[in-house]
């Protein structure tokens, strides 16, 4: 579908083992019975974004670096985001915030959604991240999803939702999509 939105589900881990791979995938795999969203996996343990390694702030739209222009290129082409999210000590991965901090006006004005684990259901860690995508201009859709134990749903590398996790995750494509379209609307208006 050409107006589909396109949407990066990043998979915010990049430890070894780690959960956000077979989440991410559900995410994906579910994405695909949605019509009007084009998710793909972006894998932050392919990128190895450097932390903090440039000499200006991003949000002076200076990116001297080849990686950190790659990185505004694949952000920029983005309608919107699903942000799967671990929990490290009641806060999000280094990892995940280090990929929004590394670039700045290609975040603005877009959806962003989180898919979380870990203690709580990785609240505190959406908490945290929210802060940062309103700061980065985003919007950051109430929908969430809180995995609670998955570490007991992933079975052979597969995540194998509950009925409660399946639901809040159509929930969250309901309203990603609702809010993509608005703001994509109102981006190119």
């Amino acid at each position: 579908m050409s107006d589909s939105l396109r949407i990066p589900i990043l998979l915010g881990s990049v430890r070894e083992g780690r959960m956000a791979e077979p989440v991410g995938h559900w995410v994906h795999e579910a994405a695909a019975a949605h019509p009007g969203l084009a998710c793909e996996i972006v894998d932050l343990k392919a990128w190895n974004l450097p932390f903090y390694a440039y000499p200006k702030p991003p949000a002076a739209g200076h990116y001297a670096d080849p990686l950190q222009q790659r990185w505004a290129e694949t952000i920029a082409a983005a309608d919107g985001f699903i942000l799967i999210a671990p929990e490290y000590n009641h806060g999000p991965s280094a990892v995940l915030k280090n990929a929004l901090d590394t670039v700045y006006a290609e975040w603005n004005r877009k959806p962003c959604a989180f898919v979380s684990y870990g203690g709580v259901g990785g609240a505190r860690a959406v908490e945290q991240l929210t802060c940062t995508a309103r700061e980065l201009q985003m919007a950051p859709i109430e929908a969430a999803v809180h995995l609670m134990g998955v570490w007991g749903k992933v079975h052979d590398g597969r995540f194998a939702p509950d009925e409660r996790d399946a639901r809040a995750l159509d929930k969250l494509f309901t309203e990603l999509l609702w809010w993509g379209q608005a703001l994509k609307a109102a981006r190119e208006g």
